[in-house]
Formats: C-alpha cells, sequence, structure tokens
C-alpha cells in the first residue's frame, strides 16, 4: 500500500512540474515583467525608508525613484543607440576590414573543398542587410530593451510602482496572509529572499562596475574604438553568471581583429581583458559574496540553463535570483529538506 501511495506522489509531482513548467513558458509576458518590478523594488527598498524617515508622503517618495530609473533608462537607450549609430557611421570601412581578414581563410576554404565563395558577392550582401532599423533593433541593451514590447515596459511599470508603494507594509500582509501560526515563518523567508538578493545584488553591481571601468581602460590603453561602449557592455553582461564577462569579450575581440593589422595585439587585448575577469570572478568576487545566496555552483549553472532557456536572456540575468526564491519556498514545503540541501547551504 505504501509502495503504491509512493508511486501515486512521484506521478503526481511529475505533472505538477511539468504544469508548472507549462505556465511559466505560458505567462512569461506577465512573469517577468513581475519579477522584474520585485527585484528593483527590493533594491530599492531602503531608499523608500530613507524618504519615509525624512517624512516624505509615499506617493512622492515613489515618484521620485519612478522618475529616477525612467531617466537612467532613457539614457542608457540614448547612449547604446548614439554609440550604435556611430558603429554604424563606421559600416563601410568595418567591410572593407573583415573582407581583408576574411580573404585569407576563404581562400583556405575554396583550396581544400573546390567550392568557390565570391568574396565581393559576400561583402555586398552583408552590407545590403544592415540598416539603420538594424543598428536600433540589435545595439540596445539589455536595459534598453527591458521588454520588447510596449506592454511588457507598461506592465513592469505599473507593477513597480503598485509593489514600491506596499512594500513598507510586507509584514503587514504576511501576518493576514499566514494568520498567528504562519506568520512569522512568512516574514522571516521574506527577510531571507530580501537579504540574499540585495546582497547578491549590490556585490555584483560593484564587482560588474569595475569588470566595465578595467575593460574600458584597457580598450583605451589599446586604443580600441568605442571603449566606453564596450566597458558598458562589460558591466551589463557580468549580470548573467560565470559566462556572462566572456560572452562580452566577444564584440570585443571582433573589433579588435577588425581594427588592428595583426592578429596579436588582439590576441594579447583579450588575453589582458579575460586575465582581470578571471581575478575579479575567482578572486575578488568570492570573497566579497561569501555565503551571501548560499547556492552551489553547479546549481548556478544548471539554473542560469534553465531559466535562460525558459525565458531568454531575461531568465539568464534573473537566474540567480529566481534560484534564491525557488530555495527559499521550497524550505517552507515539508518533505523537501534533501532537495533544499542540494541547492545549497543554508545561511548562517
Amino acid at each position: 500500500m505504501n509502495k503504491q501511495l509512493e508511486t501515486i506522489r512521484i506521478i503526481l509531482i511529475f505533472f505538477a512540474s511539468i504544469t508548472v513548467l507549462f505556465l511559466l513558458h505560458l505567462l512569461q509576458e506577465l512573469l517577468v515583467p513581475l519579477l522584474l518590478a520585485m527585484f528593483i523594488a527590493l533594491l530599492m527598498q531602503p531608499t523608500l525608508v530613507w524618504f519615509e524617515k525624512r517624512k516624505f508622503p509615499l506617493w512622492l517618495s515613489v515618484s521620485i525613484i519612478w522618475i529616477f530609473l525612467c531617466m537612467l533608462f532613457f539614457l542608457i537607450g540614448a547612449f547604446t543607440y548614439k554609440t550604435g549609430m556611430e558603429i554604424y557611421s563606421e559600416k563601410e570601412f568595418i567591410l572593407t576590414q573583415v573582407q581583408d581578414k576574411l580573404a585569407g581563410l576563404l581562400k583556405m576554404y575554396n583550396r581544400f573543398t573546390g567550392k568557390e565563395i565570391n568574396l565581393e558577392h559576400l561583402a555586398s550582401k552583408i552590407s545590403s542587410s544592415i540598416s539603420s532599423e538594424f543598428i536600433m533593433d540589435n545595439s540596445s541593451s539589455f536595459f534598453g530593451k527591458l521588454g520588447s514590447t510596449f506592454e511588457e515596459l507598461l506592465l513592469t511599470a505599473i507593477y513597480l510602482v503598485l509593489i514600491l508603494s506596499g512594500i513598507l507594509k510586507y509584514e503587514n500582509y504576511l501576518m493576514y496572509l499566514g494568520g498567528e501560526g504562519k506568520s512569522t515563518k512568512y516574514i522571516k523567508a521574506f527577510e531571507e529572499v530580501k537579504s540574499s538578493i540585495v546582497s547578491y545584488m549590490k556585490v555584483k553591481f560593484i564587482i560588474s562596475l569595475v569588470y566595465g571601468l578595467g575593460i574600458t581602460f584597457i580598450c583605451f590603453l589599446f586604443g580600441l574604438q568605442f571603449a566606453l561602449f564596450w566597458g558598458f557592455i562589460g558591466f551589463i553582461l557580468n549580470f548573467i553568471p560565470v559566462f556572462g564577462a566572456i560572452i562580452g569579450l566577444v564584440p570585443v575581440f571582433i573589433m579588435a581583429l577588425i581594427q588592428f593589422n595583426t592578429p596579436i595585439t588582439s590576441i594579447i587585448l583579450i588575453v589582458v581583458s579575460y586575465i582581470f575577469h578571471f581575478v575579479l570572478a575567482s578572486v575578488l568576487e568570492p570573497i566579497y559574496m561569501g555565503n551571501r545566496i548560499s547556492l552551489n555552483t553547479i546549481v548556478i549553472i544548471t539554473g542560469l540553463l534553465f531559466w535562460g532557456y525558459l525565458w531568454g536572456i531575461y531568465g539568464m540575468f534573473l537566474s540567480v535570483p529566481l534560484m534564491v526564491l525557488t530555495k527559499v519556498i521550497l524550505s517552507q514545503i515539508e518533505g523537501t529538506d534533501v532537495i533544499v540541501r542540494l541547492l545549497g547551504t543554508q545561511k548562517e
């Protein structure tokens, strides 16, 4: 009898998991803005508390924060658009350099395969495919494209206002939901989520800022064009755990190959940049991060791949906060102790 019950339990868990995954995918356009707004609100809560202590009305505090974030959003979008148009203005030079760099490789390909590739025709196709609209759509950063549609942007803004308006009273809401028996447990879980995510984001922001400034300086030192832009890309992509900073070095390497006469200069630039990244990611970040998120490295990588597959670039950026949230939720459910321990150690 017990064996049959266990089998039924496993089957139910399996179908429940499939259902949850299906709903996460189906409701992506609603959930992604909600989670973005929630995590931004957690980061902004100390600012709200600061305003509250100085007797600012809640509506004024929320308005100031919202306007500040909108201005920041606009400035980032304007910067990336301006840089994108500058790169677009160098289109002919870039295509000429690409043509020269690829000439040797294509000749080698033609020689070994016996297939002829018309280099001028290839360059013409690339040139015709690049337009100002293409630059507008593809040069924007993650924050410049916070929502792929106006509806997602609007939802994020609405969610943010609503969450900011009520986040200072979260204890009252949790006490109402949990009653006298579970309110303390819910409040403790919320505090754990908030503490882990805010601590992680603070450290990640500082490390990413140092990395972005470092990449800017290295590119400037080597004389690479658009050094500030590559540093900004490095800063943004470093928020993607494990692989983000490395992905950010790819366009730097391509631009270096195009600009510099010898590939050795490009290789040295990338090696120096990677060593800088390695020191930050492997030495300084673990020291300052400590056990703030208490997630295993394998879990972080798995979460990155899972949420990235499910929600694309948004999932990659949100993967660590989502894994922290998942762990805390599971810790409140009986019978999930083993899963929680597999996800990582408990915070002291």
